[in-house]
């Protein structure tokens, strides 16, 4: 039996559908007359006028005096100079980890380093009926008591941890320490042996989690957990029930993110293998 697709719950605004179209058109175009964004777009030749009219008074589009010729402005540039990598990665990583949700039922997060913290970008705590909390997104976590940290860590160069450690003490993350090398090395050979990384009470006490690192070619750009109570699983008894699921996830995001046109500098140096 189809299923049948959810009724939208307000109704579209076509005027703005007609001005996202026109701006598409001239990102298309370039110097384009009405009437060529007439005849391109479909739109009424009257309609277009006035949707440029509002588009030039509001700065969004610029009017050629000499031909009477229109241009998106770097109002656009502005724009998109405002969307890092980061929030590209987040919205590539949210339907996939509402795909695992949908399977295992417990809740995930994915979480990048930024300004000296790891930092949740996305997750599915607010649709789980298996989790405590509900506003988990923008929450830091500690990159040497979390399962995300560790994922992270033992995925990015040598060179590149240093410099995260030092970025992440610098900015005041308390689970640093970093006379104990030697305890963390052993975690980060233990992560890349196994696979994944876990931990048990590392950020809340009746908390365990199994996580693993995002990769988009030669960067690290942050890692996904699945979180469960202590009491109800151990971190082994975790990954022989969904290892394997959360290993697809991070699959196929990476293959979905292998298209995206990220910056060469996004992330952190992926360590050689």
């Amino acid at each position: 039996m189809q299923k049948k697709l959810a009724k939208p719950v307000y109704p579209r605004v076509r005027a703005l559908e007609r001005g996202l179209e026109l701006i598409s058109a001239l990102s298309e175009l370039g110097w384009a007359t009405p009437s060529e964004l007439a005849h391109h777009t479909g739109i009424h030749r009257t309609t277009i006028y006035r949707l440029l009219d509002t588009l030039v008074q509001n700065k969004y589009m610029h009017m050629r005096p000499s031909d009477g010729r229109y241009s998106l402005t770097k109002r656009f540039s502005e724009i998109a100079a405002g969307i890092r990598d980061e929030d590209w990665v987040a919205q590539v990583v949210s339907p996939h980890l509402g795909n695992l949700l949908y399977q295992i039922q417990w809740p995930s997060d994915f979480a990048t380093f930024t300004e000296g913290r790891l930092i949740i970008k996305e997750s599915t705590h607010r649709f789980s009926p298996m989790s405590i909390h509900r506003k988990m997104i923008g929450k830091p976590r500690p990159l040497i008591n979390s399962a995300l940290g560790i994922a992270f860590l033992s995925a990015v160069s040598d060179d590149s941890r240093t410099k995260i450690l030092s970025l992440a003490k610098l900015a005041g993350d308390e689970s640093i320490n970093l006379s104990e090398q030697e305890s963390l090395t052993k975690s980060i050979q233990f992560t890349r042996a196994r696979g994944y990384s876990e931990s048990s009470g590392g950020t809340q006490h009746n908390i365990s989690a199994i996580a693993k690192p995002i990769c988009w070619r030669n960067r690290v750009l942050g890692a996904i957990n699945i979180m469960f109570f202590r009491q109800a699983l151990s971190p082994i008894k975790a990954a022989e029930l969904y290892l394997e699921a959360l290993n697809e996830c991070v699959h196929n995001i990476e293959i979905e993110l292998d298209e995206m046109p990220l910056d060469l500098y996004a992330g952190w140096i992926r360590r050689r293998k």
